[in-house]
């Protein structure tokens, strides 16, 4: 019996500078993200292409499929990254600092999540893991990193569906994906992020990569304009308003 161990991925990466795995960018400067946005851009296209798919509602999967009882495989929609923040009409998050990041598994032929038994669910993803899908927790690599990584949004919450397993070669193929927004990222700080899949049938091995993934995030800002917006906030903390007539010296 062949094992099957699932890896995780992520976008976006750059495939003019594949040894990076670092998100840099500047808010000021839309050019500095314009190759991010890009490439979201061409990883999500595909999802347009409906040819082949059906909707699958309910208790409806890819299951029906691979028995035999279906040809196409279970259409995936974009609508609940959108609503979050996380599509091109907002570029995926980086103009406003908060960018969107793509986890997805790699295919493997046949796979699908073992749900957990019991109390067996990790404690990252408890009150967010639904059975039949691949809950996700991203964190700090470090301990510094753990501080700055700051408030993370999972979309959906509770993952990846588990609806879309398991992988067939079908035409047109949905590959069920999810994303993390980072929400609070520190400014001037790169911040070295760990996420990991999470399903009863997921081993994670940090030397052969399996069940998780490491990049890097880094939001710029100018630093006069840091030290502009530090003044402003300070001077708004300790500006009196003015004093009534009555209460004036005279």
């Amino acid at each position: 019996m062949f094992l099957l161990f699932a890896g995780l991925g992520y976008q976006p990466w750059i495939k003019e500078n594949p040894d990076s795995t670092m998100i840099k960018f500047n808010i000021r400067d839309p050019e500095s993200y314009s190759p991010f946005v890009k490439q979201m851009d061409s990883y999500l296209s595909k999802y347009e292409n409906t040819n082949g798919t059906r909707k699958c509602d309910g208790t409806m999967s890819n299951k029906d499929a691979a028995k035999g009882d279906f040809e196409e495989s279970c259409q995936f929609s974009l609508a609940d990254f959108e609503k979050a923040g996380c599509s091109a009409k907002n570029g995926y998050g980086f103009k406003d600092g908060k960018p969107c990041v793509i986890l997805s598994l790699n295919r493997l032929i046949g796979w699908e999540p073992t749900d957990y038994e019991g109390d067996s669910i990790p404690e990252q993803v408890r009150d967010r893991y639904k059975k039949g899908s691949i809950a996700l927790h991203c964190d700090g690599t470090n301990n510094p990193d753990k501080e700055h990584i700051g408030k993370v949004t999972y979309i959906p919450s509770s993952g990846i569906d588990g609806k879309y397993y398991p992988y067939q070669v079908m035409d047109n193929y949905h590959q069920p994906i999810a994303m993390v927004k980072f929400d609070s990222l520190p400014r001037n700080q790169v911040v070295l992020v760990e996420c990991r899949a999470f399903a009863s049938n997921i081993v994670h091995d940090i030397t052969s990569r399996l069940g998780l993934v490491h990049f890097e995030v880094y939001l710029q800002i100018n630093v006069i304009e840091m030290v502009r917006n530090e003044y402003k906030t300070r001077t708004r903390r300790t500006r009196r308003p003015p004093k009534k007539p009555s209460e004036r010296v005279l």
